[in-house]
């Protein structure tokens, strides 16, 4: 195998590009060029059985000679059975291993595309599980065994969904360090199955004669006025609660009936355009005679400057009578199986709800399709709830409008 492929002058031109890529010396030597303009060397060798990468260090502080040497050294140790990350270089100073900890921060600040619900979440159950457990152990120490305790604890507490959380995010936590030239491999990645995934609990619709004794305990709850407002909200518009909870003012525009739900609070990362019907129109006007001047739809009541409680929603569905057989979210699946039932094209129905679709290539302009048609079908399902929650006979006899057909995928955007 041809060796010394490279020069201090191929290696000092080359160039960071948008993934990274290697540059090999030969015999099994190369050097990873990374995206943020990082060189690392690395050595690639097996060992009972097993491919493995080996960190050298980082160019220029380790040169293409000193690289050539460690490699050489190492080879030596290899065909010895000593694995090298038990012997440092004589003449390359030692790096001192990354503990989890550090890598786990690496891995958050590259990703902060995150919601801050999300990454809050994250934070959350690393300061309470992970970090106590392996925080401060070295990357390159951790074995399965390490990963299959921690996991295990947390689902040994009956917290199976977020013992699944937990191990699919330490997994994340060692591919980014191996990608960065931290460690060699992923231990958590041979844990699939540990923790079994429990079944998933769909969110049940409100039947066709559920809804008119729904609405009428609506009616008479002494609860907050603004919540009750937030549950007609969200079962005429049927946007999942924490679209609505911390919607703002400025996302409205009541003069095209359109309000406009901003890509970072939405599931697909994609603005998301919701017609408003009449009835929503009204009750918004409402609200916001109720919400004061801030800029929240939903000022929390003991604190204007942030918004209600994730759980507030529910909260008000549990003394309404409802809990454990509705929920928030269960508006959605109100609206879909309704819909469905009255002939409504499934297509139409999805783009309204903002699932994410097969299509990619036009995904992102999902928000801006058919809008005309989703504004007819909002007001159909407006008067069409409205009819429900005043006693209307079941099953509710509609014709479908001709503009609300199937639409056709090759159309423009209306």
């Amino acid at each position: 195998m041809a060796q010394n492929l490279l020069s201090a002058r191929t290696i000092n031109s080359a160039k960071a590009g948008g993934k990274p890529y290697q540059l090999r010396d030969g015999g099994s030597l190369f050097l990873s060029v990374q995206p943020s303009g990082s060189k690392l060397w690395r050595y690639r060798y097996r060992l009972s059985g097993k491919a493995q990468v080996f960190a050298i260090g980082r160019y220029p502080d380790v040169t293409l000679a000193q690289a050539r040497r460690e490699r050489d050294r190492v080879r030596g140790l290899i065909r010895q059975g000593i694995h090298p990350l038990r012997d440092a270089a004589p003449d390359i100073a030692p790096i001192t291993p990354t503990s989890f900890g550090s890598a786990a921060q690496t891995w958050l600040a590259a990703n902060s595309q995150w919601s801050p619900g999300y990454a809050r979440q994250i934070r959350r159950y690393f300061e309470k599980d992970v970090l106590p457990a392996i925080g401060d152990a070295a990357i390159v120490d951790l074995t399965p065994a390490d990963i299959r305790t921690l996991i295990e604890t947390v689902a040994g507490r009956g917290a199976r969904c977020a013992a699944l959380l937990v191990q699919q995010w330490v997994s994340q936590v060692f591919s980014h360090a191996v990608v960065q030239g931290l460690c060699e491999d992923n231990p958590a990645s041979l844990l699939k199955g540990l923790v079994r995934r429990p079944a998933v609990r769909h969110h049940p619709p409100l039947g066709w004669a559920e809804i008119p004794a729904f609405f009428e305990r609506l009616d008479d709850w002494p609860g907050h006025a603004d919540v009750a407002l937030g549950l007609r909200l969200l079962a005429l518009t049927f946007v999942r609660p924490s679209e609505l909870r911390l919607a703002r003012w400025q996302e409205f525009d009541f003069d095209n009936a359109i309000w406009t739900v901003p890509k970072e609070r939405m599931k697909m990362r994609r603005p998301h355009m919701v017609p408003l019907s009449r009835q929503a129109l009204t009750l918004l006007r409402a609200l916001r005679v109720l919400s004061g001047e801030g800029p929240a739809l939903f000022p929390n009541h003991r604190n204007p400057d942030r918004v209600l409680a994730a759980s507030s929603f529910n909260h008000a569905i549990v003394r309404l009578g409802y809990g454990g057989r509705f929920s928030a979210h269960g508006f959605r699946a109100t609206a879909t199986t309704l819909l469905g039932l009255l002939g409504y094209p499934d297509k139409l129905v999805d783009l309204q709800l903002a699932h994410r679709r097969q299509d990619a290539s036009r995904a992102p302009y999902d928000h801006a399709r058919f809008v005309g048609s989703r504004t007819l079908l909002m007001q159909d399902w407006a008067d069409i709830l409205e009819a429900l929650a005043g006693g209307a006979v079941c099953p509710l006899v509609r014709s479908v409008r001709p503009s609300v057909g199937t639409p056709d995928p090759d159309a423009e955007c209306d």
